[in-house]
């Protein structure tokens, strides 16, 4: 039975309901009432918007609303391409490695920090490579600075990736100098310590709302909406009530409602659908000693019905994936090496002399992560590992496998997980790393051959080649029983039909491009 077979009466006393509404503590208007008010739904509250250290879920459109960038991802008839930022008065790479840039003079830092210049951009970028994003600038050798405005990138060898990722992303956001060095650490969290975007950050209520306003003294093209209100409502199923009941615009909604909505739409309501910029998997700690033998990791790979999972989970609308790749993406796997076969499962348990494990599956706390869940709890059982689900908010969820957030990642043995990704393969391998193991690579895992493609592939300009080496990839990642995959779910929105939201080539909302009638 579906999650969303709910009557309105069940709406009004829906106790998660009525929880967002109260938190949110945003007024019943419509989004015209006081000037263009556009009130979107945040699945997570930010916890990092520094550029180097954001956990790269809501601090990304508050960091594309509030801080410049020198490239913006565009949308073409032929795929993802980019555009020179407004506040830029030219950008060209001039050879493989070099990206000269002039800046158009007059764009003020908040504050009173002066103006944006050329050595905001050598700062911004250079910090990056002693950072947590570094893998997305990693062929940056230095900028040169030529003068006030302008400036040059300069690479240590060729990047394929360097204008769909590390240009025009959330690791392209500049930073204002003489603000961050006045910081301890030169790091920031939740308060901006300069802005300069067509909106500012005006306010933030943890866990309830933030508040982005036109910046009065923004140079470039003003953006339609006065305000923008993300309203935090973590869980799909309250977010859709929330967008019912009138107390927000704009939602993402689960993959589950998709069909009801389609076939019974909200009165004034559109639904946009975005190809799935997000792969999702179930993780295993390679460390951990339970886990530690690679024929118990591959017996749970085998266990898991992922078919079961999608239709149970995603009525059946969300794809199969094979690995890491987004479909249209070079290096796109058609076929994963594995498949659902408990038989073989209940073989390598015994090989591994294995029997009734009891393994701790922790999972945001989400209905279609309980579904999953619960699914693969059932299957697990049927091989003998016994399965403990813990769910967990958005926050300690992220923080799990974090080293310099506690000692949680020595006990953590499975879990489900979920990244986006811009059109790239490197943004979705950059993870997978050694370095970025304790950091995001929580399976815990490293391997000579994975290191040496993950650097050709990033100088590979060849895209049939770019595709083998990350065929190749997946395969070892695949190959060290890690991984199950489970799917590339498709975004999809529910808006008034008075909005036409706007998002970048990673899924992300991106403001100064909605309209709103």
């Amino acid at each position: 039975m579906s999650q969303h077979q709910i009557t309105r009466r069940q709406l009004l006393v829906s106790s998660a309901a009525v929880a967002a509404v109260a938190a949110a503590e945003v007024p019943l208007r419509p989004a015209a009432a006081a000037g263009k008010v556009v009130r979107m739904r945040g699945e997570s509250d930010i916890q990092i918007l520094d550029p180097g250290y954001m956990i790269g879920a809501m601090e990304i459109p508050v960091d594309y609303a509030t801080l410049p960038r020198l490239a913006i991802s565009k949308k073409t008839p032929e795929g993802w391409s980019w555009q020179p930022a407004a506040f830029v008065d030219k950008i060209e790479q001039t050879d493989p490695t070099h990206i000269s840039f002039t800046l158009k003079p007059g764009l003020m830092w908040s504050g009173g920090n002066g103006e944006v210049t050329a050595e905001d951009v050598k700062y911004s970028f250079e910090r990056i490579l002693k950072s947590d994003w570094k893998d997305s600038w990693s062929s940056l050798d230095h900028v040169d600075v030529t003068d006030k405005y302008s400036g040059v990138i300069v690479l240590n060898k060729p990047f394929a990736p360097v204008w769909l990722l590390s240009l025009t992303t959330g690791v392209g956001s500049i930073v204002c100098k003489a603000a961050v060095e006045k910081l301890k650490d030169q790091k920031f969290t939740t308060e901006l310590p300069a802005q300069c975007g067509a909106y500012t950050m005006s306010s933030w209520v943890p866990k309830q709302k933030l508040t982005l306003t036109r910046n009065a003294d923004w140079k470039g093209p003003a953006p339609e909406p006065d305000e923008v209100q993300i309203v935090m409502i973590e869980d799909y199923n309250a977010a859709e009530l929330a967008y019912e009941a009138n107390e927000v615009d704009v939602t993402e909604i689960a993959i589950g409602s998709y069909n009801r909505y389609k076939s019974k739409m909200p009165e004034k309501s559109k639904l946009t659908v975005l190809d799935g910029p997000f792969y999702q998997w179930m993780g295993i700690n390679t460390e951990n000693p339970k886990l530690k033998d690679i024929r118990i990791r591959k017996a749970i790979q085998r266990a898991v019905d992922v078919d079961s999972i999608l239709q149970a989970a995603y009525s059946g609308v969300a794809p199969k994936s094979n690995g890491i790749v987004t479909p249209g993406v070079v290096g796109y796997r058609e076929k994963a090496g594995y498949s659902y076969n408990p038989q073989e499962a209940k073989a390598l348990l015994a090989e591994a002399g294995v029997s009734n494990l009891d393994l701790e599956l922790k999972i945001e706390n989400t209905q279609e992560r309980q579904t999953e869940a619960q699914i693969i709890q059932a299957n697990l059982a049927d091989v003998g590992i016994n399965v403990k689900i813990t769910p967990l908010d958005s926050g300690p969820f992220w923080n799990l496998g974090l080293e310099s957030k506690g000692q949680d990642w020595k006990t953590l043995e499975i879990w489900l997980m979920e990244y986006r990704t811009q059109p790239d393969p490197s943004d979705a391998m950059q993870w997978f790393t050694k370095s970025q193991v304790g950091v995001w690579n929580w399976e815990r895992w490293s391997d000579p051959e994975f290191e040496d493609l993950w650097s050709k592939g990033l100088v590979e300009e060849d895209a049939a080649k770019r595709a083998q080496i990350y065929l190749r990839m997946q395969d070892i990642m695949e190959n060290t029983g890690a991984y199950v995959w489970i799917t590339h779910r498709p975004q999809i929105y529910i808006h008034r039909d008075t909005i036409e939201p706007a998002f970048d080539s990673a899924g992300y909302p991106y403001f100064n491009g909605f309209k709103v009638a």
